[in-house]
């Protein structure tokens, strides 16, 4: 961003401030000036010249003009400029004169034609190359001035004339400043720090209502409803204009601010409309479109439409022809000419997240564009209005205009923040008071009530988007007072009595107990495609939280799911060769409504225990993982008897159509438990690969803080194990309750086995074995007792019509 002393002179009173001060006060309100340029000791005083004549010299591509310079003759100039003509106003460097290149001119004799000095490009002068259009390079630098530049031939003073003696700041804006893209924010900044006042701009302009209305609309579509932010319209009626400049029917910028222009790093648009958006784009941070109702028949829509090169390529449209391609090029027949009556002035918020994709395939750095692409408020377009209207009543064109219509609501709210005074002086370890917090912002449009006693209620600035909690207000507070006037003191460490926190001991106690069984601790990146995040959002938490300006599409959004994260470790694992798994991780996700989720995921692939001496080999499998999801309830105390295990109803690509199920406690949902899909397994060479995803804050919220102590039996147990054929339309849990009520000694029972061969696949059944285990605290049970309660167990069985094995 770039501010110079001329541009802020017309906001605050900056006479008796020095321009190392205004550094000074840059650096400090958190405005890093990269670089400081100083334009007015780069040339003598020259001189604002008329040229009389032109005469093209035979045999040479140079002119031999006379210019008036205010003198009694007129000067005679040799030029090689191809674009000086009669009547122009331009720039003279005398004989006698030094000019930015270091040239001193003096009157020498060309072609056989006496000249008396130069008249002057602006590379000459000391403009940057890279911000001049070609016929800028290649020719010399016509003024034009809003007055009469006539009575001015002959002033020394050219070079103030045109702004171009000035002191320019380049400013680095720190990531959360993006309305700093807007200059009348850094203009608020400084008169607050200089203790100014703002000039009051609006109070000498009359506004005029009125008699049209903007005719057209921006038509709603799908692309948008997620593309547009803010969109608001205002006619205005327009004077016919009559330019003071000879030969010119179109207006031209006035040369003081296209040179403001040129030190903003930005070239000529070789068109009135096109440079005036600019200047409104880079005075508030509101892009702007001008257009010509008269040409617009149809509404007007945004739409993408993509080339081979440009999959990306959104466009206002008025039917089918393109009005522009959003701050990449514009249609200049839409645009208001010198027939012109009225304009229609279109103030468009855009969603920066899509307009950096738009950015990136248009490969242009426009100053609509770097707006565009960073999160700004969208509800510039009131700001923008005013100076639209100053700038056209500055330009004699003004006549009326009506109320800024708002066709899409802004979507940023107004931001009220409450902190208590306690609060921010503990924090900043420093003393202030009440009027010394408000002074702080006296200038920057934050509204500062006390809500309660010392508790301080603040009304954001509605142009600050990156303000919405209390630490964001003690961040503004430490900024605006001084980091340096804040005193450095030792921490004072107080030992204070804490609450217990059950919640982490059940949490290290879980993990205690997947490291024992040979689990490994993964940490996995929360970023992640957005599509491959809605596609996992297993427990439909949505609304996920996507980043305004991602790196790369494969980390636009952060996660709702930390499965698919274990999968992409086992992925890489066993793409590099290492195909026995076990992996867990436990981490937060969040969304937009402000929900944190703290999760388990628990990963097995291929063997998941071995043992060469004894040749001992387990694989991954559903009964294998579905014990240590019990072992894991167990921790929390979950009965595992209240426990719903159905298949998931829609499951994706990715997981196994037949293999999933998900987790229920008394109809609340807590996990999933899945096998990758054969095809997923077979496409990244993964072996057998089983998943759980626990939400450990669900399970936290069921868990019974009690301590529950069992007194330990001295007899010993009798275990019974049977197995059942259970067909598809089996629930598990539901048979274990039934076969399990009013049964006498049991104490413990547990799932030992699933199989399946071919048959009972045929059939759609599965081999379930259950072993239990039957005991008594106050005697040594006797085979006839516990016979007597098996019976009672095959017996529910038998009625159930379950086949026994």
């Amino acid at each position: 961003m770039v501010i110079t002393r001329n541009w802020l002179k017309n906001f605050i009173d900056i006479k008796g401030i020095r321009s190392d001060e205004i550094t000074v006060a840059l650096n400090s309100l958190g405005f890093e000036v990269d670089a400081k340029r100083v334009y007015r000791d780069l040339n003598d005083q020259l001189t604002l010249g008329h040229v009389g004549s032109v005469a093209p010299i035979e045999g040479t591509k140079l002119n031999f003009c006379f210019v008036d310079k205010g003198e009694d003759l007129v000067s005679p100039i040799v030029c090689g400029a191809n674009n000086v003509k009669e009547g122009q106003y331009v720039i003279v460097a005398s004989p006698g004169k030094t000019i930015s290149t270091g040239l001193t001119l003096e009157t020498k004799e060309i072609q056989g034609k006496i000249s008396e000095g130069m008249i002057c490009s602006l590379t000459e002068i000391g403009v940057d190359q890279n911000v001049q259009t070609e016929v800028e390079l290649e020719g010399i630098y016509p003024i034009f001035t809003k007055t009469d530049p006539y009575s001015l031939i002959g002033s020394n003073e050219v070079l103030n004339i045109i702004g171009f003696n000035d002191v320019v700041w380049d400013v680095d804006l720190t990531l959360n400043r993006s309305d700093a893209l807007g200059a009348m924010q850094i203009v608020k900044e400084l008169a607050n720090y200089f203790d100014k006042d703002v000039k009051d701009y609006t109070k000498n302009l009359k506004q005029i209502p009125s008699i049209y209305h903007v005719s057209v609309s921006l038509k709603e579509t799908e692309e948008s409803k997620e593309l547009v932010r803010s969109c608001a319209m205002e006619l205005f009626d327009l004077k016919e204009v009559h330019s003071i400049h000879e030969n010119e029917t179109e207006p031209n910028i006035y040369s003081f601010q296209d040179i403001w222009l040129k030190f903003c790093g930005f070239k000529s648009q070789e068109n009135f409309w096109l440079d005036l958006a600019n200047v409104i784009a880079i005075e508030t941070g509101q892009p702007i479109l001008f257009l010509d109702p008269e040409k617009l028949k149809t509404q007007l829509h945004i739409q993408n439409n993509p080339t081979d090169k440009k999959p990306i390529n959104y466009q206002l449209m008025c039917a089918d022809e393109v009005v522009s391609t959003l701050g990449v090029d514009f249609n200049k027949y839409f645009l208001p000419s010198a027939k012109s009556k009225q304009v229609i002035a279109v103030y468009l918020s855009l969603n920066p997240i899509l307009m950096r994709k738009h950015q990136k395939f248009a490969n242009s750095n426009s100053a609509l564009l770097q707006r565009w692409i960073k999160p700004i408020s969208s509800r510039l377009y009131s700001l923008a209005s005013k100076r639209l209207h100053y700038w056209f009543d500055q330009y004699n064109l003004y006549s009326a205009n009506t109320e800024v219509e708002v066709q899409v609501e802004p979507v940023d709210s107004l931001k009220k923040v409450e902190v208590s005074l306690d609060y921010i002086n503990e924090f900043l370890g420093t003393k202030l008071k009440v009027d010394q917090v408000k002074k702080l912002f006296e200038n920057l449009e934050f509204k500062i009530s006390e809500s309660k006693k010392e508790v301080l209620k603040f009304e954001v600035d509605p142009f600050r988007t990156d303000i919405s909690h209390k630490a964001h207000i003690i961040e503004e507070i430490a900024r605006l007072y001084g980091y340096n006037k804040i005193e450095s003191k030792p921490q004072i460490i107080e030992a204070t009595l804490k609450e217990k926190q059950l919640e982490n001991k059940l949490l290290k106690q879980l993990e205690n107990y997947l490291i024992d069984n040979g689990f490994n601790n993964i940490k996995t990146y929360s970023l992640m495609n957005k599509k491959v995040v809605e596609r996992w959002d297993l427990f439909n938490l949505k609304d996920p939280i996507d980043l305004m300006s991602p790196l790369s599409n494969l980390r636009e959004s952060y996660r709702l799911s930390i499965a698919q994260s274990a999968i992409e470790i086992a992925n890489l694992n066993s793409s590099r060769g290492n195909k026995n798994l076990k992996l867990y991780e436990i981490a937060d996700v969040y969304n937009l409504k402000g929900i944190r989720d703290k999760r388990l995921s628990v990963l097995t692939s291929g063997e998941v225990f071995y043992q060469k001496a004894y040749n001992l080999n387990i694989s991954s499998s559903y009964p294998y993982l579905k014990g240590i999801l019990d072992e894991v309830l167990s921790i929390y105390q979950i009965d595992l008897n209240d426990l719903n295990i159905q298949n998931m109803s829609k499951p994706i690509d990715e997981i196994h159509p037949f293999i999933n199920a998900q987790v229920k406690y008394k109809d609340i949902l807590i996990g999933f438990i899945f096998k990758l899909s054969p095809r997923y397994e077979q496409a990244n060479k993964l072996a057998n690969t089983f998943v759980i995803e626990l939400s450990l804050s669900e399970i936290e919220k069921l868990f019974e803080r009690k301590n529950i102590i069992k007194e330990a039996s001295k007899f010993q147990k009798t275990s019974r194990d049977v197995t059942m054929l259970l067909s598809v339309s089996d629930n598990y849990n539901e048979v274990i309750k039934n076969i399990t009520k009013d049964i006498n000694y049991l104490t413990h029972f547990s799932l030992l086995d699933i199989y399946q061969d071919e048959t009972l696949a045929n059939e759609q059944k599965s081999a379930i074995s259950v072993g239990f285990e039957f005991n008594s605290n106050e005697k040594q049970l006797t085979d006839k007792e516990v016979s007597s309660e098996w019976q009672k167990i095959l017996d529910k069985i038998k009625k159930l019509k379950i086949e026994v094995k």
